[in-house]
């Protein structure tokens, strides 16, 4: 090879090394660009990726934000609700004491006799005009006895002219009783161009409250102006309003009753003591007067004044069971007639307690013969262990006889009698009630007539004695079923009572058609209607081992418990059965779940009531 051949191919072999080289270059420098844009691509992938996670936490982040304020939310809506129903017990108890304490400061006054003066009806439409901070109200009862068209007033507080035909009141008082619920108005209109508007315009907001009394006394309560209106008052604490103030008026009439009864059980024994000797009749009358007079100037309790005074008048009923012959023997008696005759006292007890609520007026018939030193008769108490009503009544007993002539001894002047009896002070009598008696005779008006004593022996009064019967349950007094108020009670203590043991279960019936019933058939119908679907109920319950309450106007409660051995009863089946004949009615049931408060529980079947089917009564 020559010089110039090789150095030909060493420049050809130079430049095919060169060409790989730079072929090498340009791979390696594509596998370069190739791996930048492959991290680039995988960066751009963890970036998206981040920016995905980032928006994720973003929306988890607003969720809780969301939950934590409607969490708050809730918690301060249960809040102001803890503090309403709070707020509506508390002025519920206040009511209920107030209203328990003008009560019982009527009766112990001796007022409310008959509620001649509808003094209990306007205590207790005062006690609602207080609990619900108003100005002024009336109660309306459901009927129109004087046919003008208009609901008749029974009373009213606050009002400056007579608002028994305001078009306001009128107006929602038929609205309630139509539809069976409370109404509240805070920009009431009137009916202009009559003359009830002048009352209308008395009335700046209102609520009207439905009551249910067993003496057809269905009306309704107004209570009107209140300083920012009555949307704030809670149905719970209007609920028990009604309540309250339908027992207590029931409660009244029902005393009124048995006061009515003790007046004719009285008025029969004393019918009985006329016919045996009308001029013992005259006496008695007497005496009753003269125990008025004296215990009012001995500032007795008005309730004790008339224990007495109808002790007075009763006082010698025992006379029945003696023989003839000895009261009006003209001669002393033997120690065995004697002992005969001193049996009156124990016959007129006996008499007595046989009767109902005369159990104070028999103690102090029985005692009335005794001595203050112990001597008398038929037990031989002595001083202040003779109860002060048989005190009272022995000194004036026997003033009263001896001014009247007896077989054995001609009648005293009331001077005569007066000094005797005086000296016998600390003896046969109390000395401080003889002192107090003969001041009230030297002091007094001349003699009663005998045509007066026997008035006031016809006029007895015993709306003031203890009938011994116990505080009113604040029942409902149409269906005699338990109210509002008892079963939330109830249902309080069978939540709170301990997991594990059995279930408890809620249901609520409500009377669709009521208000139609009313308006079409009358309210009678009304009534009848709902004492079908009561009995309904109750019948339901007591199959499922509960008990039903009546837990507003339309609606029906019922509370059912059983064992944790017990299978669960089905409710729901048999107030279906039940109910399926009678007025329409919705039924709603909800079962305890574990931890779940009274309120929710029943909140829970209140809400399966409004969802629920109707079951339709056939026409």
């Amino acid at each position: 090879m020559t010089i110039g051949a090789f150095i030909g191919w060493a420049a050809a072999a130079a430049a095919v090394v060169v060409a790989l080289r730079a072929r090498t270059a340009r791979d390696e420098a594509q596998a370069r660009r190739a791996d930048a844009e492959s991290e680039r691509e995988q960066s751009r992938a963890r970036l998206e990726q981040a920016e995905a996670a980032c928006g994720e936490l973003g929306r988890e982040r607003d969720r809780l934000r969301v939950e934590v304020g409607q969490r708050r939310a809730e918690s301060a809506r249960r809040g102001e609700l803890v503090e309403r129903l709070s707020r509506a017990r508390r002025a519920e108890r206040e009511f209920n004491l107030e209203l328990r304490e003008q009560l019982e400061h009527m009766h112990r006054a001796g007022g409310a006799r008959g509620d001649e003066d509808g003094s209990v009806r306007h205590t207790v439409l005062r006690a609602a005009i207080g609990l619900v901070g108003a100005e002024k109200g009336l109660l309306l009862s459901r009927a129109d006895d004087d046919g003008d068209g208009d609901l008749d007033m029974v009373t009213s507080e606050g009002f400056a002219r007579d608002p028994e035909h305001s078009g306001l009141v009128q107006r929602f008082a038929h609205e309630v009783l139509e539809r069976d619920r409370i109404l509240r108005e805070d920009a009431p209109s009137g009916r202009a161009g009559e003359e009830a508007a002048q009352v209308d315009e008395e009335i700046e907001n209102l609520v009207a409250i439905p009551l249910y009394l067993l003496d057809r006394f269905h009306g309704v309560v107004v209570c009107a102006n209140r300083d920012g209106g009555f949307g704030g008052l809670d149905d719970e604490l209007l609920l028990a309003l009604g309540d309250h103030a339908g027992a207590a008026l029931n409660t009244q009439r029902l005393e009124t009753a048995v006061s009515e009864g003790r007046r004719g059980t009285l008025q029969a024994l004393a019918a009985a003591l006329d016919a045996l000797d009308p001029l013992r009749r005259q006496e008695a009358g007497q005496t009753a007067m003269l125990v008025r007079a004296l215990c009012r100037r001995m500032e007795l309790d008005p309730r004790v004044q008339e224990v007495v005074a109808n002790a007075a008048l009763v006082h010698d009923v025992g006379h029945i069971g003696i023989p003839g012959h000895l009261l009006l023997k003209p001669g002393p008696l033997s120690s065995d007639e004697r002992a005969i005759v001193e049996m009156h006292p124990r016959i007129g007890h006996t008499l007595l307690t046989r009767a109902p609520g005369q159990a104070e007026v028999a103690a102090a018939v029985l005692h009335h013969h005794e001595r203050f030193d112990g001597g008398g008769y038929p037990t031989g108490l002595a001083g202040e262990a003779i109860p002060l009503s048989a005190r009272v009544l022995a000194v004036v007993d026997a003033y009263v006889a001896m001014l009247h002539e007896r077989p054995f001894r001609p009648a005293l002047s009331p001077t005569e009698a007066l000094e005797e009896l005086t000296e016998e002070g600390g003896g046969q009598f109390d000395p401080e009630v003889m002192a107090l008696f003969a001041e009230e005779v030297r002091g007094g008006d001349q003699p009663v007539s005998p045509a007066l004593a026997n008035a006031v022996a016809s006029a007895l009064a015993t709306s003031g004695l203890s009938g011994g019967h116990a505080e009113a349950r604040g029942y409902d007094p149409l269906t005699l079923l338990d109210g509002h108020r008892k079963f939330r009670e109830a249902v309080q203590a069978a939540t709170r009572g301990p997991s594990g043991t059995g279930g408890l279960m809620v249901a609520l019936v409500e009377v669709t058609d009521l208000e139609a019933i009313n308006r079409g058939e009358g309210y009678e119908a009304g009534d009848r209607a709902i004492l079908t679907a009561a009995r309904g109920v109750q019948r339901a319950a007591l199959r499922c081992g509960g008990t039903a309450y009546r837990e507003s106007g339309r609606r029906f409660a019922v509370l059912v418990e059983w064992a944790a051995a017990t299978a669960a009863p089905d409710l729901a089946a048999e107030l279906h059965t039940e109910l399926a004949i009678g007025p329409s009615v919705r039924i709603g049931v909800g079962a305890w779940q574990a931890g779940e408060r009274a309120d929710e529980l029943v909140a829970r079947a209140r809400a399966a009531l409004a969802t629920g089917l109707a079951l339709r009564r056939a026409d």
